[in-house]
């Protein structure tokens, strides 16, 4: 439910790695202001004259104007990089960190207080996304929760981050022998940042819960002792299953959270339950299932882990080399950082997500046994949720889930008892590989910041 946006990353990166520019414009405090809020509405008022226009000349009421809205939405990207451009812009020639930090010195965390100054591109992200969302959208939704719905997706990768600042705040509190040490050990630092990704995943029903209105489903409804059966077939635990209400927002969705059986919940949207039949609600759920099954969200917990033990390697053989030959450059160990970032979780990551949908696309198919209910489901996701069925292969590498369409052929080809296929009923091999390689590297990572 919703995808890490690279372009906020991007920025808060930018933000932790500022220094002052050399030469200040001699500016007001009121003229930041004014400049910052012209330069967050600029990208703003460029794409909604875009939309506006596109909306009106390929009105979302035609069905055959789809795919030509489908196609637009893959241009966010270019929207969201002018307003990235933007905030640069705040930081470097403003100097917007300096004017927070005046008016906010009061508040004693350091970090925490500056991460305010990630606003204006925060704000800039909801607003293009609202503006996009409303050209391809047939029923007509309150702004207000689109953009809440917007700002609770951007919000989630941040949390973590969050936390992780509280705690960097809170060193700043020990005795000085303490901050000696950990300067001198980096390693402790990187096992305080551990258990802050971990109970990230564990802790992630909660969050849902807190972020959206939900409720259990009805104990004594007929789909409730489908899905009852259905889990334990599959002998699947969990705590819950629970309807995340949309309001008037149509979002036909579903989504397993949490690591341990007894926090673990299984979340269905409300359109779900509206506008699907019992049997392909089953194969939704018998999907979420899959996930359980396979182990995915430890999968991806351990794939965050590793980005962290792999990091120093990088940090040594990559970006240290390259700021010792440029010269001490603040932004180019950042653009090397957002590089290795990019291509850790957009690439990587993206690619073993897909494979991962598969996997529990397949697993869905084999316990309901109702493949056409499944494909059915997916037709129907593709239609309410405005997701074009059929996706070039290069746009889907920035995509967690494979195109629709792919998704039913790969399902065909299993049933046709394809060799290639049927090894998804086992562990990927990448699964294998990260799990062999974790202790390989957090040894040689301690082993990196012994001899540093």
């Amino acid at each position: 439910m919703g995808q890490i946006s690279i372009i906020l990353i991007t920025g808060l990166l930018f933000l932790f790695s500022f220094e002052p520019p050399q030469s200040n414009l001699n500016i007001s405090d009121m003229q930041v202001v004014f400049w910052t809020i012209i330069l967050t509405g600029f990208p703003v008022l460029i794409t909604c004259f875009v939309t506006a226009y596109v909306a009106r000349t390929f009105p979302a009421d035609k069905e055959e104007n789809l795919p030509k809205l489908y196609r637009l939405r893959r241009f966010i990207i270019v929207f969201e990089c002018i307003s990235l451009a933007a905030y640069l812009c705040n930081l470097y020639l403003l100097n917007l960190p300096a004017l927070i930090n005046k008016h906010l010195a009061f508040f004693p965390m350091e970090h925490l207080r500056q991460t305010v100054a990630l606003l204006p591109l925060l704000i800039g992200l909801i607003c293009i996304r609202l503006a996009f969302y409303q050209v391809s959208r047939l029923q007509t939704n309150h702004y207000r929760e689109v953009a809440s719905l917007q700002f609770k997706f951007l919000l989630i990768p941040l949390l973590p981050m969050f936390v992780y600042f509280v705690i960097i705040d809170a060193l700043q509190w020990l005795p000085y022998s303490a901050k000696v040490f950990i300067v001198e050990h980096p390693y402790v630092l990187i096992g305080l940042i551990l258990p802050v990704i971990a109970s990230a995943y564990v802790l992630a029903p909660l969050l849902m819960q807190l972020l959206w209105k939900t409720k259990p489903l009805a104990s004594d409804s007929v789909l409730k002792g489908k899905l009852d059966r259905l889990t334990k077939q599959s002998g699947v635990k969990y705590r819950d299953i629970v309807v995340w209400q949309t309001g008037s927002l149509v979002i036909a969705n579903a989504a397993v959270a949490g690591t341990l059986p007894k926090n673990r919940r299984i979340f269905l949207t409300d359109a779900l339950l509206k506008y699907f039949t019992d049997e392909e609600i089953e194969t939704v759920v018998a999907h979420e299932l899959g996930h359980i099954r396979y182990r995915h969200i430890p999968t991806y917990m351990l794939f965050s882990l590793f980005y962290l033990l792999s990091y120093p390697f990088f940090y040594v053989f990559v970006e240290e080399p390259l700021v010792t030959h440029f010269g001490e450059s603040q932004i180019l160990a950042t653009l090397s950082l957002l590089v290795f970032l990019t291509v850790y979780f957009v690439f990587i990551f993206r690619y073993l997500s897909r494979r991962c949908e598969h996997q529990a696309d397949l697993y869905a198919v084999a316990l309901t046994e109702k493949p056409e209910a499944f494909e059915n489901a997916l037709l129907k996701l593709a239609v309410l949720n405005s997701v074009p069925k059929s996706i070039r292969r290069f746009f889907e590498i920035f995509n967690t889930h494979p195109s629709i369409d792919r998704r039913i052929d790969f399902i065909n080809q299993w049933i046709e008892q394809r060799s290639a296929i049927q090894r998804y009923k086992k562990y990927l091999l990448e699964v294998k590989i990260l799990i062999a390689l974790l202790p390989i590297f957090g040894i040689l990572a301690w082993l990196l910041f012994m001899k540093a």
